[in-house]
C-alpha cells in the first residue's frame, strides 16, 4: 500500500494534476476569503468553510480521474491487479494517496484562518469541529470519485462522470427541499453530504455525521474493490455471476452479497446513530455562542415540567432557521413532555387558523408553543430571537444577542401555568382608552393575560381581589364610593398599577392621591428633563426622551440579568424618593433618572425647558413598585410609572425593552412566576477584524497561488529538460 501511495503522490507532483488541484483550489478560496472575510472585515470562518466545501465537488475529479482509468488506458492495469499487492490494498493506496492532497490543500487554508486570529478572534474548538467537517466531506467525494475513475475507460471519461456525480448530489439536494412527500425528502436528505456538513458548520460535533461520512467512503471504496475484482476476473457484467458454467460463479456471488449486507448494515447503522443522537441530544455544541446548549435555567424548567408542550415550527421546506432547529432537537431530547414539529405554513391554513386571534397570527417563521391540557399557547417570531443595542450617540439599534433559548424557554414555562390571570383597565375617569391602549392591550393579550375594561362607578361591579386594577392617567377623581371598593379590593389583596404624566391635575384628585401614598407613592409637580451636556441620558436630541437606569430589584432582576434594560419615557413625571414608612409597606424605586437631570415646574409665565436657578437636581425616581401587607393578612401589590407613554406608544415597544419590563409588572402584581427567566442573550456577531488585516490578507491570498505556479513551473521545467 505503501508503495501505491508514494507511486500515486510522485504522480500527482511530477505532473500538471496535482499543481492544477492546488492551484485552482488555493485561488478560489483566496477569491472567497477576500470576499467573505477581508473585504467585510469579518470574522466568520464558518461561512468561509461553508463556502469552500463546494470545492470538492469540483475539483475532487481532478485528483481521482487518472488513478485507476489510466491504468487502463496505458493497459497496466493488468500488471497492477496481477501482483502480490491485495486489491484492497491497491485501492486504499490510491485513495490515500487522493487523501493527502485533499488535506494538504485544507492544511494551507489554515493560513488564512491565522489572518483572522491576528487581527480578530478563533474560536479554536469551533475551527476544529469546521474542519472536520470540511475533510470529511473532501473524503467523501474522494471516494465516490475513485469509483467513478474505477468505471471509466479514459481520465476524461473519469472526470466528467465524477463531476456528473457530484453534481447529483447537489441537484439531490436542492430537489430535498422541493419535494413535498415526506418519506421521499427524508431520503434525500439522508443521503445528503451537504446537509451533514451543516451542523458541523455551525460548530456542532454530530456523530452521527462522522458516522455518515466514514460509511459512505467505506461504500465507495467497497465498491471500488468489487469494480476490480470484476475486472481482474475479466467479468464485465453482475449478470455474469449467476452463470452456471462461469468458474468464479460462488467467488463473485459470495462477494456481491458481502456487499449488499455491508451496505444495509451501514444503512441500518446510520438510521440507528441519527435517532439515538436526536433522541439523546448527544450532539456536541462547540459553536462560539454556545448557541445550543441549555443552561441551567432551561434544565430546571423541563425538568419541572407538569404538562406535555408541542412546538409548531412554520418553515417552507428549505427556509428552515438552523439554529432554531438544532435547538428544538434539544428540547425534545432534554424532556419526554416536549415534542415538536415541522409544517409549511402554506399547506396547513388550518393549523393557522386555530392559533389566530385579535391580537396575534402566526405566520412563516413562527413558532407556536402550544400547552393542550392548559389550553394556552404562544406565538414566536424571527424578533423574538434578537435582542436590540442603542448607541445613544447616533441613536441606531444593531444586534447584540441570540436569545432563542430566552424566548422558548420563558414560552414553554408560560404556556403550562394553569391559572389565567386577568388584568383590569378602570374607566370612568377620564383615562386613556380605545386606540391610545392598543398597544398595552395586545402586549398583554399575546402573553395570554385577559384584558378587560371595568367602570368602578358601576353598583353591579365589584373588583376581584384576584386581578389587577390600572389607572392609566386619569383626569378626574374617583368618588367615595369608588374609594371604598378600592380599599376593600386593597384589604383583600388586590394590586394596582398607576401611570401618572406630567400633566395629569394630581393636585385636584385628592381621593387617588391618597390611595397613592397608602403605597408611598407621591408624583412631584413638573416634568424631568436631562441635562444638555449628558447625552448618555437622553434619546436624539430630545432632553424630554429620557433614558433611564433600571434599579435592581426582584422585579427587575431578571431583566437586568438578561440584558433587557433599555427604556425610554417620553415626558416623564417623578415621584419623591422612598421614605422610611411603617413597618407593613415595602417600596423600592424601579427607573431613576441620571443625576444631571433636573425638575422643571411649567407655569402659564415660563414655558422654557431650560435649566433655571430653583429647579431640583437630581436623581429622580421614575417608577417604583410597593408591597403592603393588609390589616386582612394579604399582600398588596402596586407599581407607578410617571409616564403612560413608556406602556402605549408601539414605536417604544419596538426601540426598548418595556414590553418585557410590563409583562413583568404584570406578572409581580398578580404574584405570579417571572416568564422572562433569567437567561442570558447568546453572542450574535463575531469580533470584526484589524484595519491591518486587509493589506496582510491581501499578501497572503496573492502569494499561495502564486507559490503553487511556480513551483510546478520549477519542477515541471526540470523534468522537461531531462
Amino acid at each position: 500500500m505503501k508503495a501505491v501511495w508514494k507511486r500515486e503522490m510522485q504522480g500527482y507532483f511530477f505532473t500538471a494534476a496535482g499543481y492544477v488541484f492546488l492551484g485552482v483550489f488555493l485561488t478560489v478560496s483566496s477569491v472567497l476569503f477576500y470576499l467573505e472575510i477581508l473585504n467585510q472585515r469579518s470574522g466568520d470562518l464558518p461561512t468561509f468553510i461553508g463556502e469552500m466545501s463546494y470545492l470538492w465537488m469540483l475539483l475532487s475529479p481532478v485528483l481521482t480521474m487518472r488513478l485507476l482509468a489510466e491504468e487502463k488506458q496505458k493497459k497496466t492495469d493488468r500488471l497492477l491487479l496481477s501482483s502480490p499487492v491485495s486489491l484492497i490494498r491497491i485501492t486504499a493506496g490510491k485513495y490515500l494517496a487522493a487523501v493527502t492532497m485533499l488535506a494538504m490543500a485544507a492544511l494551507l487554508t489554515l493560513l488564512y484562518a491565522l489572518v483572522v486570529a491576528l487581527y480578530g478572534r478563533v474560536y479554536p474548538a469551533e475551527l476544529a469541529v469546521n474542519y472536520l467537517g470540511f475533510l470529511l466531506q473532501g473524503c467523501a467525494f474522494a471516494a465516490l470519485d475513485l469509483f467513478m475513475s474505477g468505471c471509466a475507460a479514459t481520465p476524461a471519461t473519469a472526470a466528467v462522470l465524477a463531476f456528473g456525480a457530484n453534481f447529483l448530489l447537489w441537484i439531490l439536494d436542492l430537489l430535498e427541499n422541493a419535494v413535498q412527500v415526506g418519506w421521499i425528502s427524508e431520503v434525500l436528505r439522508f443521503c445528503s453530504l451537504y446537509a451533514r456538513n451543516e451542523s458541523f458548520l455551525m460548530g456542532q460535533l454530530s456523530f452521527a455525521g462522522i458516522l455518515f461520512d466514514v460509511s459512505f467512503t467505506v461504500l465507495f471504496l467497497a465498491l471500488t474493490v468489487y469494480r476490480l475484482n470484476r475486472d481482474r476476473t475479466g467479468q464485465g457484467t453482475l449478470r455474469s455471476l449467476f452463470r452456471k458454467k462461469n468458474a468464479g460463479r460462488k467467488e463473485r456471488r459470495y462477494a456481491a452479497v458481502t456487499l449488499v449486507l455491508l451496505a444495509g448494515s451501514l444503512i441500518a447503522l446510520n438510521i440507528g446513530a441519527e435517532t439515538l443522537e436526536k433522541r439523546y441530544g448527544w450532539r456536541g455544541d462547540y459553536s462560539f455562542n454556545s448557541i445550543s446548549t441549555h443552561s441551567g435555567v432551561t434544565k430546571d424548567t423541563l425538568e419541572h415540567l407538569e404538562h406535555p408542550v408541542h412546538m409548531t415550527a412554520l418553515f417552507r421546506k428549505g427556509d428552515e432557521d438552523a439554529p432554531l432547529i438544532e435547538l428544538l432537537n434539544r428540547y425534545a431530547a432534554a424532556s419526554n413532555l416536549v415534542t415538536w414539529e415541522q409544517a409549511d405554513p402554506g399547506l396547513n391554513p388550518a393549523l393557522l387558523q386555530r392559533f389566530t386571534t385579535d391580537s396575534a397570527a402566526p405566520g412563516e417563521n413562527s413558532l407556536i408553543v402550544f400547552c393542550e391540557e392548559t389550553g394556552k399557547w404562544r406565538i414566536l417570531g424571527p424578533g423574538d430571537y434578537v435582542s436590540l443595542g442603542m448607541d445613544t450617540e447616533t441613536g441606531e439599534y444593531s444586534y447584540t444577542g441570540w436569545t432563542y433559548e430566552r424566548s422558548i424557554t420563558n414560552a414553554i414555562a408560560w404556556v403550562t401555568r394553569e391559572k389565567t390571570p386577568k388584568i383590569v383597565i378602570v374607566q370612568g375617569h377620564g383615562e386613556l382608552a380605545g386606540d391610545a391602549l392598543t398597544h398595552f392591550d395586545g402586549l398583554l393579550s399575546a402573553n395570554r393575560f385577559e384584558v378587560i375594561y371595568a367602570d368602578l362607578g358601576r353598583a353591579d361591579y365589584t373588583p376581584d381581589p384576584e386581578d389587577a386594577l390600572v389607572f392609566f392617567s386619569p383626569q378626574t377623581d374617583i368618588n367615595e364610593e369608588e374609594l371604598a371598593k378600592l380599599q376593600a379590593f386593597a384589604n383583600a389583596g388586590g394590586s394596582f398599577l398607576f401611570t401618572c404624566d406630567y400633566s395629569d391635575p394630581v393636585a385636584r384628585m385628592p381621593r387617588l392621591a391618597a390611595l397613592m401614598r397608602s403605597y408611598g407613592f407621591q408624583p412631584l409637580d413638573g416634568i424631568i428633563l436631562a441635562d444638555r451636556k449628558d447625552p448618555d441620558s437622553y434619546y436624539n436630541g430630545n432632553r424630554m426622551y429620557l433614558i433611564p437606569e433600571m434599579c435592581s430589584t426582584d422585579l427587575t432582576m431578571d431583566l437586568i440579568g438578561s440584558g433587557a434594560v433599555r427604556i425610554l419615557l417620553q415626558g416623564a413625571r417623578g415621584f419623591a424618593e422612598p421614605e422610611e414608612t411603617d413597618r407593613n409597606l415595602v417600596e423600592s424605586p424601579l427607573l431613576r433618572s441620571a443625576e444631571t437631570a433636573y425638575r422643571k415646574v411649567l407655569t402659564g409665565d415660563s414655558t422654557s425647558l431650560e435649566k433655571a436657578e430653583g429647579d431640583e437636581d437630581g436623581p429622580f425616581t421614575l417608577a417604583l413598585q410597593a408591597r403592603r401587607v393588609t390589616g386582612g393578612g394579604y399582600v398588596s401589590r402596586a407599581c407607578a410609572v410617571g409616564c403612560s407613554a413608556m406602556l402605549t406608544d408601539g414605536q417604544v415597544y419596538s426601540m426598548t425593552d418595556c414590553q418585557q419590563l410590563i409583562v413583568r409588572m404584570a406578572e409581580f402584581l398578580l404574584n405570579l412566576d417571572a416568564s422572562d427567566l433569567n437567561i442570558m442573550a447568546k453572542e450574535a456577531t463575531r469580533p470584526a477584524l484589524g484595519i491591518g488585516s486587509l493589506r496582510t490578507g491581501a499578501v497572503l491570498i496573492t502569494l499561495l497561488p502564486a507559490a503553487v505556479l511556480l513551483s510546478a513551473l520549477l519542477v515541471l521545467r526540470k523534468r522537461k529538460t531531462k
